[in-house]
């Protein structure tokens, strides 16, 4: 069997997520193509797991060009599109293949946009429900969004860490708390900033703050000025290690898909500490906080030796849901179009 993924970046949690469906259906041959529509970190995710390479022009028309030649020369059996824009060019033309669309969060789900924009993408979800052959969501919240759209065939495929590290997060005083990602409005780190403010204000324990990835130079600068260290775009083997040498994981984002940030940071054994959003709540994260002063009480509770060693266990149990098996066997339902139970949600 023949798949080739759309995607819109060379690095990040999308990336990160299709390489983990490589690694686990190794009886597929798998191609690569990348719309990148704007500048993304690269942030040097291996690529020579994929059978083929390519990039698509930045420009709309000309990307549909390319793609339905790519999807002519390749002949794959599924194209599966990964996030919003690739998910609209790849359903928005003739191709004959099936198109298979990971929303990785509905762009809907923004709270950087107003109401009307998230109508509009929402009617053009709508309008594209018919071109979808499979909606592969990746949380329960995902899958009940998408079938509120209309969408009849959907798997949930759960994300997971891409490999099991050997490291194993210890206790240590002072705690050092981390964060993975892009320094964007989607991974709201003015509520980090409040919550490490409530943090400080309370004046219990010392801590020291990182945020592990790069973004906004503005927002970068005033992350440093509040006392959180930015450490720019990494490999993924030094954010590994640095998750390994930390000792709490808060995760803020407004919104989300099914972050593998999260679910790496747990695979570490790294107690979490994480904003309660929809997403978040179906995936049954653990220490989830409603406000940033949440997040603050929970992170000081982590002083404790033995809090924080019950959380860790919390943390391996989650980890340790998101399994290979089960993600090869729900892609195996997606990509055979099987009619299952596991097409209605999860």
């Amino acid at each position: 069997m023949r798949v080739v993924h759309l995607v819109e970046s060379l690095g990040g949690g999308v990336l990160s997520s299709v390489l983990t469906m490589v690694d686990a259906t190794p009886d597929i041959e798998h191609h690569l193509l990348t719309w990148p529509r704007r500048d993304h970190a690269d942030t040097g995710d291996e690529r020579g797991v994929f059978d083929s390479t390519g990039a698509l022009p930045r420009r709309p028309l000309a990307a549909a060009r390319a793609l339905r030649a790519e999807v002519d020369e390749l002949d794959p059996d599924v194209l599966h599109a990964h996030s919003s824009y690739a998910g609209m060019l790849a359903r928005g033309i003739e191709l004959d293949v099936d198109v298979l669309y990971s929303p990785h969060c509905f762009a809907f789900e923004r709270r950087d946009i107003g109401a009307a924009p998230r109508a509009g993408i929402r009617r053009v979800e709508r309008a594209l429900v018919g071109r979808t052959a499979v909606l592969v969501a990746c949380s329960p919240h995902e899958a009940v969004l998408a079938r509120d759209l209309g969408h009849r065939r959907v798997v949930t495929v759960p994300n997971r860490a891409l490999h099991v590290p050997d490291e194993r997060a210890r206790f240590a005083a002072p705690l050092r708390v981390v964060t993975v990602g892009r320094i964007s409005a989607q991974k709201d780190w003015r509520h980090l900033l409040a919550a490490k403010r409530s943090f400080d204000h309370a004046g219990t324990w010392p801590a020291q703050w990182e945020w592990l990835g790069g973004g906004d130079a503005g927002a970068e600068a005033e992350l440093r000025e509040g006392g959180i260290a930015v450490s720019g775009w990494l490999p993924r083997e030094e954010v590994v290690r640095r998750l390994a040498s930390a000792q709490v994981y808060v995760h803020t984002a407004a919104w989300e898909g099914a972050p593998v940030s999260v679910i790496e940071a747990a695979s570490v054994g790294l107690p979490i500490v994480a904003r309660r959003i929809p997403t978040l709540e179906s995936l049954s994260v653990p220490g989830l906080a409603s406000s940033p002063e949440d997040i603050a009480l929970r992170v000081a509770g982590l002083h404790d030796p033995s809090q924080w060693s019950a959380e860790q266990q919390s943390s391996l149990a989650f980890a340790a849901d998101h399994s290979v098996s089960a993600q090869r066997r729900r892609l195996g339902t997606a990509y055979q179009h099987t009619p299952a139970a596991a097409l209605i949600l999860s």
